[in-house]
């Protein structure tokens, strides 16, 4: 999608797409040199990894969890289950009668994939809001 995105060959109410903005933002990371850029972000985050972790890390896009729960990104790299979840125009999921928060359902949930494989969970949320 990012070459296509870059070349205009995008609709215009694709272009604004959470999922194509997630899928742009953290292919890049997933394929670019991980050394460089990934680890400027894990940098950011405060989260200690290795050049090892960082080119062994595994980027999961969009899982769905026992719930039915789908957050953007699960990143495994290291010692950590780094969890993404991104909004741009969209508010997060509030809860329903049905069902609790999203950021709710997504922490509980990530919490447990995390304890499975035996990482430490984090949870980060990105929003278009300072």
């Amino acid at each position: 999608m990012y070459l296509a995105e870059l070349k205009g060959k995008l609709p215009s109410d694709a272009r604004n797409s959470e999922d194509i903005l997630t899928s742009n933002v953290f292919s890049f990371l997933k394929y670019s040199k991980r050394t460089v850029f990934l680890r400027s972000l894990m940098d950011r985050l405060n989260i200690k990894v290795s050049d090892e972790d960082l080119n062994e890390a595994e980027f999961i896009f969009w899982p769905t969890f026992e719930d039915g729960t789908e957050p953007d990104v699960v990143l495994i790299i290291g010692k950590y289950y780094i969890l993404f979840e991104a909004k741009y125009y969209s508010n997060f999921g509030k809860e329903t009668t049905t069902a609790t928060d999203q950021l709710i359902r997504e922490e509980k949930e990530g919490r447990k994939e995390a304890g499975k494989l035996g990482k430490k969970f984090i949870l980060v949320a990105i929003t278009a809001d300072y």
